[in-house]
């Protein structure tokens, strides 16, 4: 069973030492397309994407591919100074998902519980568009539309447990330049009462997506002592291409 499940998730707790790490999110940045066979290295990040490389931070996570025929690997996380990086090898032609999944952090009253989703295309090239793959909170992409002028506009819908959100926004950054780790937030977009909303990117510019989800406790398993709310946080990288 996958470790992403709420009732497989562990409840191992880690006290923040710093406001600034209360706004973190977890994403990879895998390449849009890769060819069938090839081992590339991914650069893993906790941080505000808008940080400097050298003022990220490190935290505990998981990183975990997911193959065009459904099978789960684990991918080892190597630590560099302010970020990880993992080797991970492409072997079948079709979408492979990066899921990360941070352990359960406890911040005053409050758990959050980080998720991070990346797709590659192996050998051929699907689109944004994808079915969700299941993660707590998951943004998913249902419509891409290229535009006249060379843009995207991306139809999304943000999944809580399988089931349209109806609050929040969902927070655009996009990078300075795809050479680089610095990125600017460009848009905060709301979400509609279905849990989808409309945005428009430049496809050829690395981009973060990431959006908050609140539950009251009671109504989340494996919760710690004294916690009254659980902050699901989701994020999604899409590749320049």
């Amino acid at each position: 069973m996958f470790r992403w499940s709420l009732t497989a998730l562990t409840t191992v707790f880690f006290l923040s030492v710093a406001a600034a790490a209360h706004a973190h999110c977890i994403w990879s940045e895998p390449p849009y397309r890769v060819d069938p066979g090839d081992q590339i290295i991914v650069d893993v990040f906790y941080a505000d994407p808008d940080d400097p490389l050298d003022e990220r931070d490190k935290t505990n996570m998981s990183l975990y591919v997911l193959s065009p025929g459904g099978e789960t690997t684990d991918a080892a996380l190597n630590e560099l100074d302010t970020y990880y990086q993992a080797a991970v090898s492409f072997e079948d032609t079709g979408m492979y998902t990066l899921i990360l999944e941070r352990d359960p952090n406890r911040y005053r009253l409050q758990e959050i519980r980080d998720f991070g989703k990346s797709i590659v295309w192996s050998g051929q090239d699907g689109g944004l568009v994808h079915d969700p793959v299941g993660i707590p909170l998951e943004i998913v992409p249902v419509e891409a539309v290229e535009l006249d002028n060379g843009e995207l506009k991306l139809v999304l819908q943000v999944l809580y447990e399988g089931n349209p959100v109806s609050e929040g926004d969902v927070e655009v950054f996009r990078a300075l330049s795809n050479d680089d780790f610095l990125y600017e937030e460009i848009d905060e977009v709301d979400i509609g009462s279905d849990g989808r909303l409309e945005l428009v990117i430049d496809p050829a510019h690395n981009h973060v997506l990431e959006t908050d989800y609140y539950v009251p406790a009671g109504e989340v398993e494996g919760t710690g002592f004294a916690i009254n709310e659980v902050r699901f946080r989701s994020t999604m990288f899409i590749a320049g291409q």
